[in-house]
């Protein structure tokens, strides 16, 4: 693993001493209320950013420094919760933080593990965790917590089983690391409220 990556994780682990608790705290000053029926979190996008982003950044430090060959790259922007033709202005949205991580190649033959270790990790901090689905070259689950609005989806991808090992498929394995905040009212896509919080 590289040296940046090295102090990625580093970065990782010390961000993981930011409280979550602010997907659970009170409410700041609230958006322009859009004109969408239904129940919604009475907290601001901004408010969810940072927890969101912390909690990526936790799970994804649970994964072995030994195995990680790359972090890939992360992904932090707002996303519409509903569809275009109930939600136009996309003013329903959710934060949505990822992190793509690449195993070495010694340790790709243990990516269930890897996977199983890390979804286990929270579990133990009595998250639930069901499938969302398994093939021959992925599996996908989902963690969730009565203590959080947010919720952790966790994929390992890995080569089919019947390949030889050693053999070069092209394709990585790798542990992919989504997060997604609650659904919350905002201001609209477009709006400086949303474009503020999405600059890198």
């Amino acid at each position: 693993m590289v040296g940046g990556d090295r102090k990625f994780i580093g970065a990782l682990i010390a961000f993981a001493v930011i409280s979550v608790s602010a997907l659970t705290g009170c409410a700041g000053e609230q958006p322009v209320a859009a004109n969408i029926e239904g129940e919604f979190p009475d907290v601001s996008l901004a408010e969810t950013k940072s927890p969101v982003q912390f909690l990526r950044n936790d799970a994804a430090s649970r994964i072995p420094t030994a195995v990680i060959d790359n972090v890939e790259g992360t992904v932090d922007e707002s996303v519409a919760c509903l569809d275009e033709a109930e939600d136009p202005d996309g003013m329903i949205r959710s934060w949505r933080s990822s992190a793509l991580v690449t195993i070495v190649s010694g340790s790709a033959w243990r990516v269930e593990a890897i996977v199983d270790n890390l979804i286990q990790s929270f579990t133990d901090q009595s998250w639930a965790a069901r499938s969302l689905g398994e093939t021959v070259e992925f599996r996908s689950s989902l963690l969730t917590s009565k203590t959080s609005m947010a919720e952790i989806q966790v994929i390992g991808e890995r080569p089919a089983a019947d390949v030889a090992e050693g053999e070069d498929t092209g394709k990585q394995v790798t542990v992919e690391i989504q997060v997604q905040g609650p659904c919350v009212r905002t201001d609209g896509s477009g709006s400086e409220e949303v474009l503020k919080l999405e600059v890198p």
